[in-house]
């Protein structure tokens, strides 16, 4: 095993993670998302196998979003002019990120909606 690689390995990766969170407005707002959600989820208690699908749910966003921007990088290099394909490509590719927030969020509601329906709907809450 080769220390010296597998610490590159690491730097270099964190390097291209502090690339998306500075180059990256939607990657940013994700993460702040993320740890919010994370606050939430400590704070009303929830279990800690809807914490783990929390995390996996937000991972999955995040990667899709830097597959995304990888993509984007990509094709921009390749070629600066309008190609319809290549946008097409970058538009699939901001779909299927805009898909996996929106399942994010879905699941999100999914664990999330029987901490808060006591807390939301209780009737000393809708009394005053």
């Amino acid at each position: 095993m080769d220390l010296r690689r597998l610490k590159n390995s690491f730097v270099y990766a964190m390097r291209g993670i502090g690339e998306l969170f500075r180059g990256q407005q939607n990657f940013r707002i994700e993460v702040i998302g993320a740890v919010v959600v994370i606050a939430v989820a400590y704070a009303l208690q929830v279990r800690t196998i809807e914490k783990a699908i929390l995390t996996l749910v937000i991972l999955l966003v995040l990667a899709a979003e830097a597959t995304n921007s990888v993509l984007e990088r990509v094709l921009d290099g390749v070629n600066k002019e309008i190609n319809p394909h290549f946008r097409a490509a970058k538009d699939m590719m901001a779909g299927l990120t805009l898909l996996m927030v929106i399942g994010a969020i879905v699941v999100g509601f999914i664990i999330f909606y029987p901490y808060l329906k006591p807390i939301l709907w209780s009737p000393s809450r809708l009394a005053g």
